[in-house]
């Protein structure tokens, strides 16, 4: 019985998992604030050398500008970063690293919770398995009691 209990707790917090893995990682999800203000603290403080390397690696890596966009730094009164603008036609880029971050993320997070749903229907299934078992032992065991 402690098999299928472990299998049943297993289950509940793979899915719980994926639910909470799918909030956080997906449009109008609740990590999309936490980028924002991020974005737009590392946009204030640009002059500061960690907040500068980390703009430029987000931006370029990313191939994104700004919070929501290259408005962000004429709001802020910052000049537009290289790192902002296409290496090709030195284009502002036109997303912001919010949604360019968030689709990311969400690309990435649903590979991992389709695994997790298959990992809890194979969960399901040990637990099945676990009950089918324990039944088909007491049969027998009523079997040879009998005798």
């Amino acid at each position: 019985m402690f098999f299928i209990g472990t299998q049943v707790f297993l289950f509940v917090v793979t899915v719980v998992g994926s639910a909470i893995l799918l909030d956080y990682s997906t449009m109008n999800s609740s990590i999309q604030p936490l980028i924002r203000q991020t974005m737009l603290r590392f946009i204030v403080t640009s002059e500061h050398p960690h907040s500068s390397a980390a703009l430029k690696l987000i931006q370029e890596s990313i191939g994104c500008c700004g919070a929501d966009g290259p408005n962000d730094y004429m709001v802020m009164r910052q000049p537009l970063p290289l790192e902002c603008r296409d290496t090709v036609s030195g284009n502002a880029f036109f997303n912001g690293c919010v949604n360019e971050l968030t689709w990311f993320l969400e690309d990435k997070s649903i590979w991992a919770a389709i695994m997790a749903m298959i990992l809890a229907a194979v969960h399901t299934c040990n637990a099945v398995l676990g009950i089918v078992l324990v039944q088909a032992l007491r049969r027998e065991e009523e079997a040879m009691n009998r005798r």
